[in-house]
């Protein structure tokens, strides 16, 4: 609730002006009987002047209401809108925010509902705000009509309104729990949607089609039987927005019918009073349909909320810190000091050790402790921006965002260096030898990829990731396992070609490639802890367990 009145109020100026322009609107409709039942007294009185007179008032009153009809529709509109995007800003910021750790909190599926569905209803609410606030004006004024004409008639009005909110209350509650139940179901089919779509290549080769096939069935299915119990309310809620307008327009017309047998009203005023109970009918309608908007919009809302209120895993510091100058990026877990400028080879006798030590260079996670520390000052000091511009760690796993492969290698610049040469995205192709790959293709660099580069092989997504990650040209790069997807002769290519394109530049390769092992400056031999340091004929020589690994145990 304090979430939509935040909104509310970041739009304050909008959803003023179209309460305002909806009161004309409907306020001038709701005076419209009461100038129709003059002019018809007028024509029983033979009165032309005053027929004339009424003519223009109703005229005049039905110029207003198109006029301020159009405003408010169109301020109506920029709610909705605003309120929307506003919404799908937040969440898109603090997906940004969150990073990696977004789809530990949240599963995909609820991001995409908050971006197709619950955005909608709260823009909706703010939509139906303008006619809402006309809908109770133009009711006090015909409250305040009836009331100067006939006190039965007022009472009628003013216990109606309360009769259909007494119906009205008990269903709001049942309709929210089962907006919730179906709000939960649409996301557990999303979620399974996007896990088989993302996939479904793997699952051909399992041969795992049919089962996820029955397993989206089933949460198909269920989204159903939510959506049929929602639907059942809110028939019920729609058939009271016809039921309790009729009936006060049934029991105005009875009353004023006997009042005119009686000769205590005018014709004129019974015309008008039957007006008015038709008229009725459209604020009341309109209020229910605020209540619903209202259920709906406090269910996304606390969806939303759900995604705002994630912190990331990695702490902020708490005060800020200025950036070091450019040093060793040291790492406490296990013993490794990488020196600036050179190209350091890490061979871990564990693969997922070594993806370990790659996501704490790049501070995806943290240490106890000083952890990672870059030219002495400890990662988790700094600023995660400072260090997201400083490191940039490509795992073995990378993912291509769809668009052209041109974006996909043309990524921001990181941090710049003095005296160096940013890569240009041509050479940055060559280092990677990828330059073949966008040949091939039919619109070279403008050809689009679609989401995660699935037209291309794996092999082809490593090294077209490989080049965006040169073209970014970070003060530190960190590569894990960037040649395991390609033949051994691409493989000693990129290997000499990554050694001239990052000449001066501090990179750290996580590898136990012959081939990159060779090109290297430094070599660490990692098992648990680094234990040797050298260059790759060093170590050959003098660590057996290094040459076990290196060597696939054949010397």
């Amino acid at each position: 609730m304090h979430f939509l009145f935040w909104l509310a109020r970041r739009q304050l100026g909008t959803v003023i002006g179209g309460g305002f322009f909806g009161a004309v609107w409907m306020g001038a409709q709701s005076l419209i009987p009461a100038a129709l039942g003059a002019a018809i007294d007028a024509v029983s009185r033979r009165d032309r002047g005053q027929l004339w007179a009424w003519s223009a008032v109703v005229l005049g009153l039905g110029a207003v209401q198109a006029v301020a009809g159009v405003l408010r529709h169109r301020r109506a509109v920029t709610n909705f809108l605003t309120a929307a995007v506003r919404v799908q800003q937040l969440v898109a910021r603090q997906a940004s925010d969150l990073g990696g750790d977004l789809t530990r909190h949240v599963d995909a599926g609820e991001v995409a509902s908050i971006g197709t569905t619950d955005v909608q209803r709260i823009g909706h609410l703010l939509d139906v705000s303008a006619r809402a606030t006309g809908a109770v004006v133009s009711y006090l004024v015909v409250a305040v009509l009836l009331f100067s004409s006939s006190v039965r008639l007022g009472l009628v009005l003013v216990i109606g309104a309360p009769v259909a909110v007494s119906l009205i209350l008990p269903i709001m509650r049942p309709l929210e729990r089962r907006q919730k139940a179906e709000r939960s179901a649409r996301a557990a089919a999303s979620s399974v949607a996007a896990d088989t779509v993302v996939g479904l290549r793997v699952l051909r080769g399992l041969g795992g089609e049919e089962v996820f096939g029955h397993r989206y069935a089933a949460a198909s299915q269920q989204v159903r039987a939510a959506t049929v119990r929602t639907a059942l309310t809110q028939s019920l809620l729609d058939a009271l927005q016809v039921f309790v307008p009729g009936a006060i327009l049934v029991v105005v017309t009875y009353i004023g019918a006997h009042l005119v047998l009686t000769h205590t009203i005018s014709p004129g005023r019974l015309v008008a009073f039957y007006a008015y109970a038709a008229f009725l009918t459209l604020p009341v309608q309109t209020l229910i349909e605020a209540a619903t908007r209202w259920s709906a919009a406090t269910v996304a809302a606390g969806r939303v909320l759900t995604v705002l209120r994630r912190t990331p895993d990695l702490p902020r510091p708490v005060a800020a810190v200025t950036e070091p100058p450019v040093g060793a990026l040291t790492d406490t877990v296990t013993g490794l000091v990488v020196e600036p400028g050179l190209l350091t080879v890490v061979a871990a006798t564990d693969p997922e050790e070594a993806s370990m030590l790659g996501a704490r260079l790049g501070r995806y996670v943290d240490t106890p402790g000083d952890g990672v520390a870059l030219a002495g000052t400890a990662l988790a000091a700094l600023p995660l921006d400072v260090v997201r511009g400083r490191v940039l760690v490509v795992d073995r796993e990378p993912q291509l965002l769809s668009g052209s492969v041109a974006d996909a290698v043309d990524m921001p610049e990181f941090r710049p260096h003095a005296g160096a040469h940013r890569p240009t995205v041509t050479e940055a192709l060559d280092a990677a030898v990828a330059g073949a790959i966008v040949a091939d293709l039919a619109d070279g660099l403008e050809t689009e990829l679609p989401e995660r580069g699935r037209s291309l092989s794996g092999g082809q997504r490593q090294r077209i990731v490989l080049a965006a990650a040169l073209r970014a040209d970070p003060e530190v790069l960190v590569l894990d396992e960037p040649t395991s997807a390609v033949d051994a002769h691409t493989e000693a290519d990129i290997a000499g070609r990554l050694r001239r394109v990052r000449q001066g530049r501090t990179t750290v390769v996580l590898s136990t490639s012959p081939f990159l092992l060779e090109q290297a400056d430094v070599v660490a031999f990692l098992d648990g802890r680094v234990r040797a340091v050298g260059s790759h004929r060093q170590l050959l020589d003098s660590e057996p367990r290094y040459r076990r690994l290196v060597t696939r145990g054949d010397r």
